[in-house]
């Protein structure tokens, strides 16, 4: 299988205290190094993170990707989870990346504005491996 259209994007966001997440993530480096990725096709994310971090994270992986007609981006996100809305159909889920209860605040990143910001082109199939 070739992989010169693959790119691996991983993030661990703990909280405080927390190793787990990072654990999480030098396993998955690992499993996808025994695959066949190369070094420079994994990007990591992880330590203290917000918003404005991860963003800026799915931006430059979006611009990496903005060229290909075709490929997939495999991405693992070992962090904590939170929803808004009182009921399924107002429902909106994403992450939580510090102890705050304001979701407008930067410790909060829903995840349709996480999809929006990773922006891949037609033809590039995105995997989603969540961990919260």
């Amino acid at each position: 299988m070739s992989y010169s259209n693959h790119l691996a994007l991983l993030i661990a966001a703990p909280h405080p205290g927390e190793t787990a997440m990072f654990n999480d993530l030098t396993a998955m480096t690992q499993a996808l190094l025994a695959r066949g990725f190369s070094a420079d096709q994994i990007l990591s994310l992880h330590g203290r993170l917000d918003r404005p971090l991860v963003v800026a994270f799915l931006q430059a992986a979006s611009r990496r990707v903005a060229g290909w007609s075709e490929g997939s981006v495999f991405l693992h996100v070992s962090s904590h989870g939170f929803f808004t809305g009182e009921a399924a159909t107002e429902a909106r889920p994403g992450l939580w990346f510090a102890a705050t209860d304001d979701v407008t605040d930067d410790n909060h990143l829903f995840w349709d504005d996480l999809f929006a910001a990773l922006a891949l082109p037609a033809g590039v199939r995105l995997t989603l491996l969540p961990d919260l």
